[in-house]
Order: structure tokens, then C-alpha cells, then sequence
């Protein structure tokens, strides 16, 4: 059986599990054991150096200082360790005590008009939050969608002409309407998740509700809401693939896309209204605004809506995919944002400017791994908008890039400018490195 436990031998599991996905837990939290980090790696080098140079010396020499630097490296690898146990047992007996509570605090900013919450950043809330996900995702059996997963789905399901009915829907204010007695009432249905996790569940919703004076709704920006989220829906999940005819169902948080092959007499206002009946049993309801509804009959008929980043467009027997309206509108802004601080930076720091200018440049037309990130997660023209197959937005980009660089006065950035297109960075992958401080002054210009 899973151990749900927040001891401390779980917390590490966590902290290595963090690592590996390249968080700096240690930086975050224990700074201290940065210097042991630091020792590994030094000797590490020292090892690399050795055996680069090994026919220098004889077989028992070579033999007797890789021994002693796998030695040091031994033992400066049990004392980092002995300090992380250390600071994980304090950890767990802070958590596991009748006095621990997440502090919630809502950020300055909203997000698409929406508040954003976050716990207080210290250790003892971060690894509790991340203990409850794992207790929520092992014992309920939920994960959030995959983008790469459902585009390619979707594809292939629009791809052909047979008649089908495609409903595009919302989910109204998602976060914010959920009945916590009824969330309450399924995390209780399963007795499996121990009792103290639905304790500190408990307390994290009667925080909320103090910040937020109402009694529903779970905060967003916390990465538990996330898990108890899928877990609300999980039996709306089950209705909905329950429908007759139907073809494929996807929901990505409060994005869903429903295909149903008609049934004579069948309209597809009507399979709107029952999955609007569905989502209303949760005390939920639909965004009617933002929902979409198409009946496609065959060769002749045309439509399109947005989903997940990408335009799925379909012009009779054919179907294009191409980025969102929305997608491109943040790349527009990106490249204006990035021309106005060259100019507003480069009349007191022109070099500076320009270095900077250059970067942001290439990181929007190219790709780039994550900084620290060991999972391999890349992101860039690309790897994000990899399934489109209408690449007109490409062009587009290109010629809106190509106005704002004409706008800048000195001609030697202008001319180094113009090299950088979509296009090249879409077409032939190309890559590009950017260490975390780059990283950090790429994005700070698009986030103020």
C-alpha cells in the first residue's frame, strides 16, 4: 500500500524526485548544503581530468588516486545526506504537528482576470503541498491531461469526413465554483486517503474562504487545487465517456472538446444541453459565450475553433492546424515589448541593450531546454507549436518582426536583426542555450 505518511524518509523521495526534474531545492531551502553539492561536483571534474590524462602515469598510481577520489567523493556524498536528513526531519515534524497550517496569500496580479493564490515559500509548506499531491494522484488515480496527447488525438479524429457533431466548451469560473461540500464528499467516499491529509486539505479550504469570504471555490495557483480539481470531475469524466455515439472526449482543466457521431433526428444543441445537464449535477456550469458548436455534415462544410494553443480549421474535406488567435497575439506582444526596451535601454546602455536585445530575439525564434531542467523539457517555436500543419502564421510572424526592426535607428542592430527568423528556427529545429541568469533577463521584460 502506498505510505502516505509525511515522514521523513517520503519527504526525501520528494526532494530527490524535485531535483531530478530540476528544481533547486537545496537553493531554495537549504543553503547550506549547496557547499556539499559543490565539493561532488569538484571531485567529479578531478575524476574526469584523471582519466583524461591517465597514461601519464603508471597502473597502480592511476589506481590509487581514482580510489581516493571515489573515497572523497563517498564521503562527501554521505555528509550532504546526513545535513538533507537532517533538515527533512525537522521538516516532518513541523508538518506532522497540531500547529502547522498553510498560510495562503493572494498575489498582486490576476491572471485572465482570475485572483492567484500561493502558499507561504518555505520548506515545511512546499514539501506538504507536494506529499498531498502524491497522496491525492496515487490514491484517486488522477493526473492532469497531456497536450501532446489530445492534439494529435484530435487531429486524427477531425481528420476524415464523416458526419460528426463538435462541441467546444468551457467550464464557467472552474477554480472558483467548486462546491467544497461535495469536494469534501469525495475525498470522504474514498477512505483510503489518510485522514491527516484530508485534515490539512480541510484547513487549506477554511484559509481559503477567509481570504476569499465565500464558501466554495478552491484556489487557484496552489498546486493542490489542481489535483482536487481532477478529482471533482472525475465522475463527470465517466458520464461523459458514457454517451452514446460518442467518438472522442477530451477535457484539459476547464477545456473540453466533446465529438459525437449523430444518431437520426439528433441536433447537436441537444448533446450541448446534455453535457450542459452533466457539468450542472457538479454545480458546475458552462460558459455558453465561450463554447462552440458545429455540425459537420460533410465535404462542403467549414469551420474552426481554438484549443490548447492551436486553430483547428476545417475547410471541407481538409483540416488545418495552425496557432491560436491568442497564441499569436502573445508573440506579437513579445516582439513589440522586445523592440521598446532596446530602444528605451540602449540610449544610456547601448551595449547592454543590444546583447540583451539579441537574446530575446533568439529565444523567441528558436528552442531552448528549460535551464536546470534534467526531464529534457524544451520549448520554443517549435516544440511548442509542433502539430501545426498550416504554418502561414510562420510568415506572418516574420513580417510583423521584420516592421519592428525597421523602426530601430541604428542600422548595424537592424542588419544583425533581420536575421532572425520564425521560420529558420520553426523549419530546421534550431537550438539554442541560455544559462539561468539569461533565462531570467529574457523573460523579465515579458512578465513586468
Amino acid at each position: 500500500m502506498f505510505d502516505q505518511s509525511f515522514t521523513s524518509k517520503n519527504l526525501a523521495r520528494i526532494y530527490h524526485s524535485e531535483n531530478k526534474r530540476g528544481v533547486n531545492v537545496a537553493g531554495m531551502f537549504f543553503p547550506e548544503i549547496l557547499k556539499d553539492y559543490e565539493k561532488i561536483k569538484r571531485v567529479r571534474r578531478l575524476v574526469t581530468k584523471l582519466f583524461g590524462s591517465r597514461r601519464r602515469y603508471s597502473k597502480s598510481t592511476f589506481e590509487a588516486r581514482v580510489y581516493k577520489l571515489y573515497e572523497m567523493k563517498r564521503g562527501f556524498v554521505l555528509k550532504k545526506n546526513e545535513k538533507i536528513e537532517f533538515y527533512l526531519e525537522s521538516v516532518a515534524r513541523q508538518v506532522s504537528s497540531r500547529r502547522f497550517s498553510f498560510k495562503i496569500n493572494k498575489l498582486e496580479y490576476s491572471k485572465n482576470g482570475k485572483d492567484v493564490y500561493v502558499t507561504s515559500g518555505d520548506a515545511v509548506s512546499f514539501f506538504a503541498e507536494k506529499q498531498i499531491q502524491k497522496n491525492i494522484k496515487y490514491t484517486y488515480g488522477v493526473k492532469q491531461a497531456d497536450r501532446d496527447i489530445i492534439v494529435p488525438q484530435l487531429r486524427s479524429v477531425l481528420g476524415d469526413t464523416f458526419p460528426k457533431f463538435v462541441i467546444k466548451a468551457d467550464i464557467d469560473s472552474f477554480y472558483e465554483s467548486i462546491d467544497q461540500g461535495l469536494l469534501i464528499k469525495k475525498l470522504n467516499e474514498n477512505p483510503i486517503l489518510s485522514l491527516s491529509t484530508r485534515k490539512l486539505i480541510a484547513q487549506l479550504l477554511r484559509d481559503y474562504n477567509s481570504l476569499t469570504g465565500k464558501g466554495k471555490g478552491v484556489p487557484r495557483g496552489i498546486g493542490i487545487s489542481a489535483y482536487l480539481s481532477e478529482l471533482y470531475l472525475k465522475d463527470f469524466d465517466k458520464k461523459v465517456r458514457d454517451i452514446d455515439n460518442l467518438v472522442y472526449y477530451s477535457r484539459y482543466v476547464d477545456d473540453i472538446v466533446v465529438v459525437i457521431s449523430p444518431s437520426p433526428g439528433e441536433t447537436v444543441e441537444g448533446c450541448f444541453k446534455k453535457l450542459s445537464d452533466l457539468i450542472k449535477s457538479d454545480f458546475l456550469s458552462l460558459n455558453e459565450s465561450k463554447s462552440e458548436q458545429f455540425d459537420y455534415s460533410g465535404k462542403g462544410v467549414t469551420f474552426s475553433f481554438d484549443y490548447l494553443g492551436y486553430k483547428f480549421r476545417k475547410n471541407g474535406k481538409n483540416l488545418y492546424l495552425s496557432i491560436s488567435d491568442k497564441k499569436k497575439e502573445k508573440y506579437i506582444e513579445r516582439i513589440k515589448s522586445s523592440v521598446e526596451r532596446y530602444k528605451k535601454n540602449s540610449v544610456k546602455q547601448p551595449r547592454k541593450a543590444k546583447k540583451e536585445f539579441f537574446m530575446r530575439l533568439r529565444f523567441l525564434t528558436a528552442n531552448t531546454s528549460l535551464s536546470n531542467n534534467k526531464g529534457n523539457a524544451v520549448v520554443g517555436i517549435y516544440n511548442t507549436n509542433k502539430w501545426a500543419t498550416d504554418t502561414g502564421f510562420l510568415e506572418s510572424l516574420d513580417s510583423f518582426l521584420d516592421a519592428q526592426i525597421k523602426t530601430i535607428s541604428d542600422n548595424s542592430v537592424k542588419k544583425k536583426a533581420r536575421h532572425f527568423k520564425f521560420s529558420d528556427g520553426f523549419l530546421s529545429r534550431k537550438f539554442c542555450h541560455f544559462s539561468p541568469a539569461e533565462f531570467k533577463t529574457i523573460v523579465k521584460v515579458w512578465s513586468s
